[in-house]
């Protein structure tokens, strides 16, 4: 692949961007960058992760019955993995998380979506075009408090799902080019006050050169790529939706570049990847990029208990909480212990999860949901008085959540009888 090159005419307005781009927008907007760009015969879709997560993966999921292969993209991790996909009809989907809380509230004319799978794998299973992802966001209630669902599809259209003072809006594009970011779109005067600088950096080298081609989305996820002490690029991927082909980039070195073809991999049987052994050499931005020690805790943690024992693995998390070199070497977050937590719930391993879930009410007390997850586990255990206990506890925490009053009812009624 050769080189990214800029055109003459947009690199000094590209470089003033660049430098523009504040680090307090990018604490506001962690992640990601969406951009398609399609003519009547192609269309190349293509994403930069932002995250702190050194585990980037990537999957294939060969389809059964009437689920579609798939490709899904994300992190090697027990609790949210996925981060973003395509499957074997040309459809791709990702999220991008917002500045702000949009409002968004349940529909109370809408259904809720009662799945047991990921979502994301649960729409690149059973969705195969952007008219159908709009049907289906009509239909059912969708999470948009905190976050923009995007699509694109093999006709070459594309959307975004965004809620502005809590009503969804649909930005459909047919063919032309698509860029969505961390702000919403629908309250601003594009591109006159939008407050994105990566959006606008996109949209000036789309306004220059307009033809459909890896290299111009390539040289768009450069552009955009996040470089922060407390933020990063870990991947980008973009994917050609005609030709059904994924392009993999690590750590925003967009020289180096691995390809898969869909069709090819599904017929394996089912593979998956850490981007680590597709990808030979580190980039050089490790060298010179502080974040890129940050870890999240959770494989640390397991990884001392099942070594050490529950009680000695769990004295362990505040010799990883002081652990520092110039910035925390670990993140431990309310959601970090729990994803440990459910590592043992899936291995079956019920009283390390137990304690491991009792740690994180030692270390979260004032959430709701670090109760409900001991609750959960005592249930799996069998401990009805402890379950209920707990979910009681939840319940004083957050009086309105109506499946823990349900869940709670039904074990008193049972414990009466």
């Amino acid at each position: 692949m050769k080189p990214i090159t800029i055109k003459s005419s947009t690199a000094f307005a590209l470089i003033l961007l660049s430098i523009n781009i504040k680090a307090q927008e990018y604490r506001l907007n962690e992640s990601c960058f969406f951009v398609s760009v399609a003519d009547s015969k192609s269309i190349f879709a293509g994403i930069n992760e932002d995250n702190l997560d050194l585990r980037p993966k990537i999957w294939f999921i060969p389809g059964t019955g009437k689920a579609y292969g798939r490709v899904l993209w994300g992190f090697d991790r027990g609790q949210y993995p996925y981060q973003g996909g395509m499957n074997e009809k040309g459809l791709m989907v990702d999220l991008n998380t917002t500045a702000a809380y949009t409002g968004w509230k349940a529909d109370p004319e809408k259904s809720n979506l009662n799945i047991s799978e990921d979502l994301f794998d649960y729409l690149l299973s059973n969705i195969a075009t952007v008219d159908e992802a709009i049907d289906f966001f009509k239909m059912y209630n969708i999470d948009l408090s905190g976050q923009m669902w995007v699509f694109a599809d093999a006709n070459r259209k594309s959307v975004i799902f965004e809620v502005v003072d809590g009503q969804l809006k649909i930005l459909k594009k047919d063919q032309g080019y698509q860029i969505c970011t961390n702000n919403v779109q629908s309250a601003s005067d594009i591109p006159n006050t939008y407050p994105c600088d990566r959006w606008r950096i996109a949209d000036q080298i789309l306004k220059d050169q307009y033809v459909p081609s890896i290299d111009l989305i390539r040289r768009i996820l450069s552009a955009t790529s996040a470089q922060f002490y407390f933020i990063a690029t870990d991947y980008s991927a973009i994917c050609d939706l005609v030709k059904k082909k994924i392009y993999l980039y690590y750590f925003h070195n967009y020289e180096e570049v691995v390809v898969f073809d869909l069709k090819t991999e599904l017929a394996k049987g089912g593979t998956s990847y850490s981007f680590q052994e597709l990808f030979n050499v580190q980039p050089y931005s490790f060298l010179i990029h502080r974040n890129i020690g940050v870890q999240w805790g959770d494989q640390k943690l397991k990884q001392a208990i099942d070594e050490k024992g529950i009680e000695e693995g769990i004295k362990e998390l505040q010799r990883m909480k002081d652990a520092t070199r110039s910035y925390n070497k670990y993140i431990i977050q309310e959601w970090v212990i729990k994803s440990v937590g459910l590592l043992y719930m899936g291995e079956n391993r019920i009283d390390e999860a137990i304690e491991v879930f009792r740690l994180n009410v030692q270390e979260n007390p004032d959430s709701w949901e670090v109760y409900s997850d001991l609750a959960s586990a005592y249930l799996k255990n069998d401990n009805i008085p402890m379950a209920i206990q707990n979910y009681q506890k939840a319940l004083e925490k957050k009086p309105d959540e109506k499946n823990i009053a349900e869940i709670l009812r039904r074990l008193l009624n049972k414990e009466e009888n």
